[in-house]
C-alpha cells in the first residue's frame, strides 16, 4: 500500500512513512560504535574472543537500532545461541563490508553523525557489556511471540540459563524503566520491534 505526501506530491511507500524516526546508515552507525569504543571495527574479524565479542556486540546494537530507535538497517533477526542474530548482517561483516574506505572516513577530522540517534543510543547503550545486550535483546525479541511478562521471563530463564534469574529480572526492570519494553494487563504486550520466531 502506498499513500501520498501532498506537501511535496511524491508517491512515498507506506513502509518508509512509519520508519522514519531516524535514518542512520549501516557503514555510519559501525563507525560510530568503533570512535565511541563500543565495538572495536579492527578485531570484528578475528577468529578469537575478542572477534566473537565485537561481533556479538555488533548484532545486538544494529538489533537495538532497529527495534528501540525505529532506525531500520532492514536486517531479519532470530533467536540463536547467544540471543537476536541476523545471518544477512553477519554477511555483511564478513563479506562486504569495506574496511579500507572506514579507516579512510575515520582518519576524517570532520567526520559528524546524527545528533538525536547518536544521543539516544548513547544514554541507552553506552556502558553495556556483551552479557547486558545478550540478555537485554532476547527478552525484548521474547515480548513479539509471549503473552505477557512471566510467559516471557520463563523462556528467556530456560534459554539464558547460564545467567541468573535476578540478573535477566534486573535487565528487564531496566528495559521497562527506559520504556524499551512494556507490558498491559491482560491484553499481552506492546513493544514496537521486530518479530522472530522463537
Amino acid at each position: 500500500m502506498i499513500t501520498v505526501d501532498h506537501s511535496v506530491n511524491i508517491v512515498v511507500p507506506r513502509r518508509i512513512s512509519i520508519q522514519t524516526h531516524m535514518n542512520v546508515n549501516l557503514q555510519d552507525f559501525i563507525e560510530f560504535l568503533h570512535r565511541n569504543k563500543m565495538i572495536n571495527v579492527h578485531d570484528l574479524l578475528k577468529d578469537d574472543e575478542s572477534g566473537l565479542i565485537n561481533r556479538l556486540k555488533l548484532q545486538k546494537y544494529v538489533y537495538l537500532a532497529q527495534t528501540s530507535l525505529k532506525n531500520n538497517f532492514g536486517y531479519e533477526y532470530s533467536i540463536y545461541n547467544n540471543g537476536p542474530y541476523s545471518p544477512e548482517l553477519a554477511n555483511y561483516y564478513y563479506e562486504k563490508m569495506d574496511f579500507r574506505g572506514m579507516a579512510l572516513e575515520l582518519s576524517k577530522s570532520g567526520w559528524t553523525f546524527d545528533n538525536d540517534f547518536s544521543q539516544r543510543f548513547m544514554e541507552l547503550f553506552k556502558d553495556k557489556d556483551a552479557n547486558w545486550l545478550e540478555v537485554a535483546t532476547t527478552l525484548i525479541d521474547s515480548t513479539n511471540y509471549c503473552e505477557n511478562e512471566q510467559e516471557s521471563l520463563d523462556k528467556v530463564y530456560a534459554i539464558k540459563s547460564k545467567y541468573s534469574s535476578s540478573y535477566i529480572d534486573n535487565t528487564l526492570d531496566e528495559l521497562k524503566e527506559k520504556s524499551l519494553v512494556h507490558y498491559e494487563s491482560e491484553s499481552g504486550i506492546k513493544l514496537n520491534g521486530l518479530f522472530s520466531i522463537f
